[in-house]
C-alpha cells in the first residue's frame, strides 16, 4: 500500500465494484451504548439489538474514495503514522478537498478535489454482468388516481388514490400487508427479492472488561449481512484521477472491520440509470436522499407531490478536516458524528406528482 501517483486533469467516468470479503455492517444512529452512558452529550439511541443497513450510504462511499486516494500517495500521507505529512496541505486539498461531507445550509455543491460526481450504489451480478437497482416501494401495488378516495389524514381531508394489491386486485391494500422489497435489472427482465440477495449473519455476545467481569448492559446481538454469491456493490464515479491503478486494493467500508476488494475500470455507460418516461408523473429514488421542505415554493418540487409511498432512514455524517494528527483519524479519540440528525428518504421511495 502506498505509492506516489501523478495527478491528472483528465476527467473520466469509472465503474467501481466493491466485492465483500465476508460479512459487512453499515451502521446508523443506533448503538449498543448511548452517549449519555458514556458521559457525553448526544442524541443517539441505545439498544441490545443492532441491525446493519443493507446498502452503504453515498457519504461512506465518498469517504472511502477520499481515503483511498490519500493513503496510496506516499508523498502526501504517512501510512506508518497514519496522518497527512507536514507542508503538503494545499496539495492534499487538490486531491480530496478541504474536509469531509457536510450538509450545507444553502445546499450548494461541495468540492472534493479529484472526485467530481458519485452515482447511486446498486447491486451487480459479476457472473451475469447485470446491474440491479432497488425497485419502487409500490412494486406490489396498483395505484389508481382515476378512482380517488376521500380520506381524513391528521385531521385534514384529502383525496388519495385507490390502492389495490397487484396479486389480487379484488383486495384493497391494508397497512397490515407486508410489502416486498425488490431489486430489478435495467431492462426490467429480472427481478429478485431482497431477502434472496442479503443473508443475515447474527452474533450474540457478552461484553467484559479487562478483568473478565461482565459490564452493565453487556449482553448484545449484532446483525450483519452477507451478499448472495456472485453479487457485489457497484457505483459509477467521475474523477480526475485514474482509479484503475487502485484495482485489487483492499478497502474498509462500514464498521466492525468490513473489508472489500476494490475494482475499477473505465465505464462503458452500460450501467447508467433506470430508464424513465419523459411524461411520467412517478419518481423513484435510486439513493437515500435528503429533501428539504422549507425552500421557496416555486423551486420546491415537494409542494407538487400528489401522493407518496416512502420509508425514512436516520442519518448523521462524519465530520472531519485534513489533519497532520494521527488521532484525528481514529474515532476512539474523537467524536466525528454530526450533532444534527437528518431523516433521509430511502432509495425505493416513490413520489407521484401533479405535473
Amino acid at each position: 500500500m502506498g505509492k506516489e501517483i501523478a495527478m491528472s486533469e483528465t476527467k473520466n467516468k469509472y465503474f467501481v465494484k466493491l466485492i465483500p470479503l465476508g460479512k459487512f455492517f453499515f451502521g446508523g444512529d443506533m448503538t449498543f451504548q448511548s452517549d449519555s452512558l458514556k458521559g457525553k452529550r448526544g442524541t443517539n439511541y441505545a439498544s441490545y439489538i443492532i441491525h446493519s443497513f443493507k446498502m452503504p450510504q453515498q457519504t461512506s462511499l465518498l469517504g472511502m474514495l477520499r481515503f483511498l486516494l490519500l493513503s496510496n500517495n506516499d508523498r502526501l500521507f504517512d501510512c506508518k503514522e497514519n496522518h497527512i505529512k507536514n507542508g503538503v496541505e494545499n496539495e492534499v486539498m487538490a486531491w480530496i478537498g478541504e474536509k469531509s461531507f457536510e450538509v450545507k445550509s444553502d445546499h450548494i455543491e461541495a468540492e472534493f478535489g479529484k472526485i467530481d460526481r458519485l452515482g447511486p450504489c446498486f447491486l451487480y451480478n459479476q457472473k451475469e454482468c447485470k446491474a440491479y437497482f432497488k425497485e419502487g416501494y409500490d412494486a406490489d401495488l396498483d395505484v389508481d388516481f382515476g378512482k380517488s378516495i376521500c380520506a381524513n389524514i391528521n385531521q385534514v381531508k384529502m383525496e388519495i388514490p385507490q390502492i389495490r394489491m397487484k396479486k389480487n386486485k379484488s383486495l384493497y391494500y391494508s397497512g397490515k400487508e407486508q410489502l416486498g422489497t425488490y431489486y430489478i435489472t435495467l431492462d426490467g427482465t429480472d427481478r429478485k427479492k431482497e431477502e434472496d440477495l442479503f443473508e443475515k449473519d447474527s452474533r450474540i455476545g457478552i461484553d467484559k472488561d479487562y478483568e473478565g467481569k461482565v459490564k452493565n448492559a453487556a449482553f448484545y446481538k449484532q446483525i450483519s449481512y452477507r451478499l448472495e454469491r456472485d453479487f457485489c456493490f457497484a457505483f459509477e464515479v467521475e474523477a480526475k484521477a485514474d482509479l484503475t491503478v487502485y484495482s485489487g486494493t483492499f478497502v474498509k467500508l462500514g464498521a466492525d472491520d468490513s473489508n472489500f476488494l476494490f475494482k475499477a475500470e473505465l465505464s462503458d455507460g452500460q450501467c447508467g440509470f433506470l430508464p424513465h418516461e419523459a411524461d411520467s408523473l412517478r419518481v423513484v429514488l435510486l439513493s437515500d436522499s435528503y429533501l428539504p421542505l422549507f425552500v421557496e415554493k416555486e423551486k420546491n418540487p415537494m409542494e407538487y407531490v400528489r401522493y407518496a409511498i416512502t420509508r425514512v432512514r436516520p442519518f448523521r455524517f462524519l465530520s472531519s478536516s485534513n489533519s497532520i494528527e494521527a488521532r484525528d483519524y481514529n474515532v476512539k479519540y474523537k467524536s466525528l458524528r454530526s450533532l444534527v440528525r437528518y431523516d433521509l428518504y430511502e432509495s425505493g421511495s416513490v413520489f407521484y406528482f401533479e405535473n
